[in-house]
């Protein structure tokens, strides 16, 4: 088929959306490809706006599967995510087939694992970790039949990455009306991250962030690769913060790099930090309790 199909038919649907005028205020319409959520603070807006959307969409010419239809529901599963209430969580169908998945003996089986796995990182706390080991598995040029060199150490990854998805909690949904508090430590050349709100007397993790430091930034001291892994962490942050304002809890080796090193000598990373507005970087010795479970694998592994 033509190779540009599903970009072609999504412009199709958005257009068609955008002559909606008369929504509810309280009604949000969300789009991916031919996927649509409708979001509101009533069940009766939400109704009545799902209403108009469905006639929309008909007398474009466009149909609507009613086996895949959740209507007027509290809690609905959207591209692989239960969405409820002030929460999400990955769907029990992803969690089921990933849970089933048998060690991989090739690498067109170990990346078709790591891409299921990289689509739920947001709730595993260390998935930078696994993740990193197992790439160094994958010889880039090689057929994808290739067998891996599978050891017990991989298997040791591999299953831990599985048990993170199988028992991920659900993670809160980001409010625009809170501060948003992001703690961030390094850890043996990956960058990690919680970003959390506070919901009462306790604060919710919105989501785990965690990435590999790239091979300039891995080579650096200590004090400069935190100092990279916290920059590193806020523009993964910033994706879902939305330059909304944000607490960086991270070491005092950054505060101080940032307030005495002169600006020539500045990196990428320390221009991130201080270029975005919304944030206040908070030194401190302390690590979340949400990282330091994490942390402690970590040490564990290298």
């Amino acid at each position: 088929g033509y190779v540009d199909s599903p970009a072609v038919f999504s412009a199709a649907v958005q257009r068609t959306l955008a002559k909606m005028t008369d929504l509810p205020s309280t009604v949000c319409v969300l789009q991916y490809a031919d996927d649509l959520i409708i979001s509101s603070e009533t069940r009766e807006d939400c109704e009545k706006a799902s209403i108009i959307v469905c006639n929309v969409l008909a007398q474009a010419g466009f149909k609507a599967s009613k086996e895949k239809l959740q209507w007027v529901q509290p809690k609905v599963t959207y591209l692989g995510h239960i969405i409820m209430p002030g929460l999400r969580a990955i769907s029990t169908d992803r969690v089921q087939m990933i849970r089933k998945m048998k060690s991989p003996q090739t690498v067109q089986q170990l990346q078709s694992f790591l891409g299921l796995v990289n689509y739920c990182r947001s709730w595993i706390p260390d998935c930078a970790i696994h993740d990193k080991y197992l790439r160094s598995l994958i010889d880039r040029k090689a057929p994808p039949k290739t067998l891996l060199n599978w050891t017990d150490e991989a298997e040791m990854h591999f299953a831990a990455l599985k048990k993170a998805i199988t028992t991920a909690p659900s993670l809160g949904l980001p409010s625009f009306e809170r501060e948003f508090h992001l703690h961030v430590r390094e850890t043996e050349g990956v960058a990690m991250g919680v970003l959390l709100q506070q919901h009462g007397s306790t604060y919710r993790p919105v989501a785990y962030l965690s990435k590999k430091l790239d091979n300039v930034a891995a080579g650096m001291p200590a004090c400069l690769r935190a100092v990279s892994a916290a920059a590193i962490v806020v523009q993964m942050a910033e994706k879902i913060v939305l330059s909304h304002p944000m607490i960086v809890y991270t070491s005092h080796q950054v505060g101080a790099i940032l307030h005495n090193m002169q600006a020539q000598r500045r990196s990428g990373y320390e221009a991130i930090l201080l270029a975005t507005k919304n944030l206040t970087i908070q030194p401190t010795s302390s690590i979340n309790p949400a990282l330091l479970g994490v942390l402690g694998m970590a040490d564990m592994i290298d």
